[in-house]
């Protein structure tokens, strides 16, 4: 009979994804490498499955009890193969993003091992002697492009809390009981909050102050802090779109 695991052909490699946390803090697109490993079947074309390298395959007994078992100690021959032919991983912006470059010159880049605007902009001396004529000029412009791209990046963080903060009050409005036509605070059995369980409540509070309510306050008591920070958010967004 044949041995099963001589169907399982394992191949890792590296994925490039865009890193969505960090292009939202620097203003300009970042990415991060991640090992995986593409697990198909001999034979059979369709069964593709991709995992992270280090994500945990299975537990196995070991000499201190019950270890984790990862998909590159699984496949322990493949990984090391795999990590010796491996080139170094990407960290910063390829220079990809960069417009002010050639295909052309992003090989000859490449082939000098410079893969990235942050790698470019730090070039100096006989490594930027190396890139050739027009060189000194490449790592100023990939600065300004840098320089320019930290400086959007507190614009961009700003638009995105102030388009959170008027999705938050909408939700919070379109949730108010009909009726509710009083001016300044609203009563708690009219809150938006009302109906809230205490941790639910709880979580809102810590999301839009950034910390929890002190003690162990009663339902009514959250209901009116909740509708105190609402009504402070609410008058913070107005001003600000005044």
């Amino acid at each position: 009979m044949a041995n099963a695991k001589n169907l399982v052909v394992p191949m890792f490699k590296v994925h490039t994804t865009i890193d969505k946390k960090a292009t939202a803090e620097n203003g300009r697109p970042m990415y991060k490498d991640m090992e995986v490993v593409e697990i198909r079947m001999a034979a059979n074309r369709q069964t593709v499955g991709v995992f992270p390298a280090h994500e945990v395959w299975k537990w196995v007994d070991g000499p201190n009890g019950r270890e984790p078992q990862t998909y590159a100690m699984r496949f322990e021959d493949q990984y090391k193969r795999f990590k010796s032919n491996s080139a170094q991983a990407m960290s910063g912006t390829p220079i990809e993003e960069l417009p002010f470059l050639t295909q052309a010159k992003r090989y000859e880049l490449k082939a000098l091992n410079v893969y990235t605007a942050e790698a470019l902009a730090a070039l100096d001396g006989k490594p930027l002697a190396n890139i050739g004529m027009g060189g000194r000029e490449l790592k100023d412009q990939a600065q300004a492009y840098l320089d320019k791209a930290a400086g959007n990046a507190d614009v961009l963080k700003l638009a995105s809390e102030n388009a959170e903060l008027k999705r938050r009050l909408e939700a919070l409005e379109n949730a108010r009981p009909l009726g509710d036509e009083t001016g300044g605070a609203p009563a708690v059995t009219n809150s938006p909050f009302a109906s809230w369980e205490a941790d639910d409540i709880k979580a809102w509070i810590k999301d839009a102050k950034g910390s929890l309510p002190r003690g162990n306050p009663s339902q009514a008591t959250l209901v009116g802090l909740a509708d105190k920070i609402n009504a402070d958010l609410k008058a913070k967004s107005e001003q600000q779109a005044a």
